[in-house]
């Protein structure tokens, strides 16, 4: 065995007997307040229709995917909120919901998912989130009963115990309780995110 061998062997039993931190997704974003104005004219026609005589409140949201526009707003004591990207294409509509609100047999199977990464778990705010063509996702606004497929999705804000330390995270999971990812958060400004 000749001395690069060597020294490549003791590498790699170095750093295979470390402590190998886990690697985990991370999710940095930052979110801020801008006007009706400086939104895309799509997005606020969208919005105006399925919101009508509402308060609308509309953010500004960056992030490593890069920048997204939010409007907020509550109806019939149930907030929601409407992502599109900068051009006012939508992207998705999320809804404020309680955990304890799902069927017992999804609840269990998210348990189970969350259980599944962390010792750990206290959830923060959850949201239903629907992706799906934009006349389908109007009709779920609307109370509709939709007549094209659209995707349930489930978004956690999470605090959560893993590998001996203690974090927030996002989760998604599908609408049967499986992981679909796990983001650390690692700044939030939460005034925006608790909303």
């Amino acid at each position: 065995m000749n001395k690069l061998q060597f020294n490549l062997g003791l590498i790699a039993l170095i750093l295979f007997v470390l402590p190998q931190p886990a690697f985990a997704q991370q999710k940095i974003e930052r979110e801020y307040a801008i006007k009706p104005a400086q939104v895309a004219e799509d997005a606020l026609k969208f919005v105006n229709q399925a919101f009508e005589g509402q308060r609308i409140r509309w953010y500004a949201e960056e992030s490593q995917k890069g920048k997204s526009i939010e409007a907020k707003v509550k109806q019939d004591g149930t907030i929601y909120s409407i992502e599109f990207d900068e051009q006012g294409n939508l992207q998705d509509i999320e809804t404020l919901i309680k955990f304890r609100s799902l069927p017992e047999k999804l609840q269990q199977a998210i348990m189970n998912t969350l259980e599944a990464d962390f010792s750990r778990i206290k959830i923060y705010k959850m949201q239903r989130q629907w992706t799906g063509p934009d006349a389908t996702l109007q009709q779920l606004l609307a109370k509709k009963k939709p007549v094209e497929k659209y995707t349930t999705r489930y978004e956690l804000v999470i605090r959560g115990n893993k590998d001996r330390s203690t974090s927030d995270y996002e989760v998604l999971v599908d609408d049967e309780g499986t992981l679909i990812s796990t983001s650390k958060i690692i700044q939030k400004d939460t005034r925006h995110l608790l909303f």
